[in-house]
């Protein structure tokens, strides 16, 4: 494993919600991979790297919380019109998880992207020299420590925010007393091919949902994630 960065993440309220629940939202007991992953990046993202989640503690009980909600049924349109919500709108439930404490254990890996040409300017913050592991480790660490993000990290959902600060690997250790020993089941381990293709054009191609799962067990409070090239032949031959 590449050098660790541990991050603290903690909130009132979460959703990893299940693919095959569809409209009712119904979370798994503990944040996926790819929320990880999707915390991770709104602190920092650069096409050039990847997070690599390796463990995820769980801090607090897992406790659930069941609420409905008033939502619409249309979807955003690129061409902004006039929505009337009292004639769209429509009630669903959510089974979420309420008071979580997660510590997340992740790494960073350099993508084929590294080193060629950028399609956009570097960031502000962004050290001048070659694309390498050190530059962007040097980044996320400033960023965590001083609260740096492109936007507000969630918990599944935009609406449940997630407050983070940088933590240690004696953070990873939890009181057994807090939630037994668990297999989890089929957990979502990301819903896209995390392989950036030779071809791939920043606005020019669309990257499709490829759904990948894992069997996730709880293990001392900590759940273990596999690599993404035990993950990855899922997609047998997808690109």
């Amino acid at each position: 494993m590449n050098q660790p960065i541990y991050l603290r993440a903690w909130g009132d309220l979460a959703c990893f919600t299940r693919p095959e629940m569809k409209v009712e939202r119904v979370s798994y007991p503990v944040i996926t991979p790819s929320a990880a992953r999707g915390l991770l990046e709104a602190i920092l993202y650069k096409p050039q790297f990847r997070w690599r989640i390796h463990r995820i503690a769980v801090r607090r009980p897992i406790q659930f919380l069941a609420f409905r909600r008033n939502e619409v049924k249309s979807k955003a349109s690129r061409n902004p019109e006039p929505l009337f919500a009292d004639e769209d709108r429509t009630q669903r439930n959510t089974l979420a998880l309420r008071q979580v404490d997660y510590v997340i254990e992740a790494s960073l890996e350099l993508t084929r992207l590294a080193g060629r040409p950028r399609q956009r300017p570097s960031c502000y913050d962004e050290p001048t020299g070659d694309d390498n592991l050190g530059k962007y480790y040097g980044m996320a660490r400033r960023r965590i420590e001083q609260g740096q993000c492109f936007h507000q990290p969630s918990f599944g959902c935009r609406e449940f925010p997630a407050h983070y600060e940088p933590a240690t690997a004696a953070a990873m250790q939890v009181a057994p007393e807090l939630n037994r020993d668990a297999d989890l089941g089929l957990m979502l381990y990301d819903v896209f091919d995390l392989d950036v293709g030779e071809s791939w054009v920043p606005g020019k191609i669309e990257a499709r949902p490829q759904i990948t799962f894992f069997r996730a067990t709880l293990i001392n409070g900590v759940v273990t994630v596999p690599a993404w090239s035990e993950v990855r032949p899922q997609l047998g031959g997808a690109s």
